[in-house]
């Protein structure tokens, strides 16, 4: 458990920033980059976790459950919640571009913030209207994002699974706000560098995994979990954007 002063320094939420999940996790991460909590170790109980973020005990416990089912920590009854021992190893499992502010366009983190505000409900008209033969397209599409050859071409198909998604709707409003969104990150090249050389093999799988159990759950008509995932996945993309900064 960490000591006093490390839990001091975690305390990284200001009193006039909206207290959300995302913050807390992204808090939490940067904790576990900086030493202040290592893998395998307990963490503080969600009380003294709100206390030294200066947030709710409820953004902290959906941050922890987000945590557990990304794999990072482990709740033991009667005993309390632990880091995985591989915990630190999510940083080499992550897209760490960093993300710049644009005056023509909005910035990456302006875009995902706002596609939390509907996205994840949006699931919901996506389980009812969607034909199986699309589901299959977003399944050779999720092939396409784990052999993508390119950077560049591994965001176009992580986009154009999310083009899918929202066409799926029938939704013709839905559909031009995703094109949009696309507009947008295309014009700005997506904020990559060396754009024609690979992703990482570990930043591939694990955009794979995430994105394949949404589409799982759109397969198995589950509109409540393919709702909680496309929220964690997006909660997961905010707080990670320009982690290391």
């Amino acid at each position: 458990m960490p000591s006093d002063s490390a839990l001091a320094q975690l305390a990284v939420i200001a009193t006039n920033d909206r207290a959300t999940p995302s913050l807390v996790y992204r808090a939490l991460l940067r904790s576990i980059r900086d030493g202040q909590m290592v893998p395998g170790a307990k963490l503080p109980n969600e009380r003294e976790l709100a206390q030294q973020l200066n947030t709710s005990r409820t953004a902290v416990r959906s941050a922890l459950a987000m945590m557990e089912r990304q794999g990072l920590v482990l709740r033991r009854v009667g005993s309390g919640t632990y880091l995985t021992d591989d915990a630190d190893l999510v940083f080499d499992r992550m897209d760490q571009t960093s993300v710049a502010s644009h005056d023509t366009v909005p910035s990456f983190a302006e875009i995902v913030e706002g596609r939390l505000l509907f996205e994840p409900a949006m699931m919901h008209l996506v389980v009812n209207r969607v034909q199986e033969e699309e589901i299959l397209d977003m399944r050779r599409t999720l092939e396409q994002i784990l052999a993508a050859p390119t950077w560049e071409d591994f965001k176009e198909q992580i986009y154009a699974l999310h083009r899918q998604m929202f066409a799926s709707t029938q939704n013709k409003f839905l559909m031009q706000i995703m094109s949009s969104i696309l507009d947008d990150r295309r014009a700005v090249l997506f904020d990559g560098r060396d754009t024609d050389k690979p992703a990482p093999q570990a930043v591939r799988q694990q955009t794979y995994k995430d994105l394949k159990a949404i589409v799982d759950a759109i397969g198995t008509r589950n509109a409540k979990l393919a709702e909680e995932l496309v929220s964690d996945h997006l909660m997961r993309t905010l707080a990670t954007i320009n982690i290391w900064q």
